[in-house]
């Protein structure tokens, strides 16, 4: 009987889905680098990872969508995803761990022009600097309140004993005004009561794009509460500056928070180094930004300059330098490729940063580093 049932159930669902039309689109990345630690002892890894997206429109207003998340494999990588067995990872034999990277219902609420997305979903602010990522929770997306492109959103940050009050609760809004002079406002409230802390936020940021000038700026301001009475203020500023003039482009990037900074949940701003921020081609190699502007004792200080142009039709150029306050100065640069344009590219990247400060005994003027990388990626 447990053996027709194994048949029958794959079968009926192999049925069922066939009935469906599908869209699907997705990511394949495969990068390596080469590169060396605070203590200047020299490594590197190679890894990959398949996003695969899946939707179906089941009815005018219910979209259901999936987003599968093969890897990330570390090539050779004896660790356990949860088979215990040496080797079940990217070692031999190979495994790869499957998880769901999105995974919810989208309503659209025709009386409200709005969507309902309830699941696990992705979202990020304007810049990056307190979430893009994919979160469990619920969005309500509006097309027009008081003629503003409008976000609310309940996103469940952490669930621990399930018959405690202990969970962390992040509520957000995000409003928007239209092209051609986008002004925004994010606002948040956060609670942990795992922690006795609360924390709020405000940010309101601008984006203007006058060909060939693009700007975005933000300013921000932290409250934290800390049960019971220890209350904290922070306030900060980003800025994001590019001029193309055809053959070659430039642009500068800073950021800036004083003490305590904002509360951050799952943050990616790319400041446009590898060493002291996330690259743009690998984020998986700073060894001294771990978000400095949230929760930071000391003020925060990231300035960088940008530079890029293309040689030939599909190769492009591009180099980056900056300095982090209290931590050190970056130089990088690499190239781009499009070897299936809009499908196909291959970069190639590198940098080098002098560290600041003697945490090393034996390097009394701090560590040089080094990165050097290469990450070729399928988007469909």
């Amino acid at each position: 009987m447990k053996k027709l049932i194994l048949i029958i159930v794959p079968l009926l669902l192999a049925s069922f889905l066939a009935a469906i039309d599908f869209e699907y689109d997705g990511e394949i990345r495969t990068r390596g680098a080469i590169y060396n630690d605070q203590y200047e002892r020299d490594g590197g890894h190679v890894d990959s990872r398949l996003r695969l997206g899946m939707s179906t429109q089941l009815a005018a207003s219910l979209l259901l969508y999936a987003q599968l998340q093969l890897g990330d494999v570390i090539w050779g990588d004896l660790s356990s995803y949860g088979g215990g067995k040496t080797g079940y990872g990217g070692g031999i034999p190979t495994s790869v761990s499957i998880s769901a990277y999105q995974m919810y219902i989208d309503y659209r609420i025709r009386m409200l022009d709005s969507n309902l997305r309830v699941g696990q979903q992705y979202w990020a602010d304007n810049m990056g600097l307190i979430i893009d990522d994919s979160f469990s929770g619920v969005m309500l997306n509006m097309d027009s309140l008081l003629g503003l492109d409008a976000n609310f959103g309940w996103i469940k940050a952490k669930e621990l004993n399930l018959v405690n009050d202990d969970d962390y609760n992040y509520f957000l809004m995000n409003l928007r005004t239209p092209h051609p002079l986008p002004l925004g406002v994010f606002a948040s409230y956060g609670r942990d009561n795992n922690r006795d802390y609360s924390t709020a936020t405000l940010m309101p940021f601008v984006s203007l794009d006058i060909d060939p000038i693009q700007i975005d700026a933000n300013v921000f301001a932290g409250l934290h509460f800390n049960d019971p009475g220890d209350d904290e203020v922070g306030l900060g500023a980003a800025l994001k500056a590019k001029v193309d003039l055809g053959a070659i482009g430039a642009g500068a990037d800073l950021l800036f928070a004083t003490e305590n900074g904002i509360e951050v949940l799952s943050p990616y701003y790319q400041n446009g180094l590898y060493i002291y921020g996330y690259g743009t081609h690998h984020d998986g190699l700073n060894l001294y930004w771990n978000d400095p502007y949230s929760q930071n004792t000391d003020s925060v200080l990231s300035l960088v300059g940008k530079v890029n142009t293309q040689i030939i039709p599909r190769l492009n150029f591009f180099g980056a330098a900056g300095y982090l306050l209290d931590a050190g100065m970056e130089i990088n640069g690499g190239v781009e490729v499009d070897l299936i344009p809009e499908l196909l590219q291959l970069s190639c990247f590198g940098a080098i940063g002098w560290h600041e400060g003697n945490e090393i005994p034996s390097k009394a003027d701090g560590a040089t580093n080094y990165v050097l990388g290469t990450t070729l990626e399928v988007k469909f």
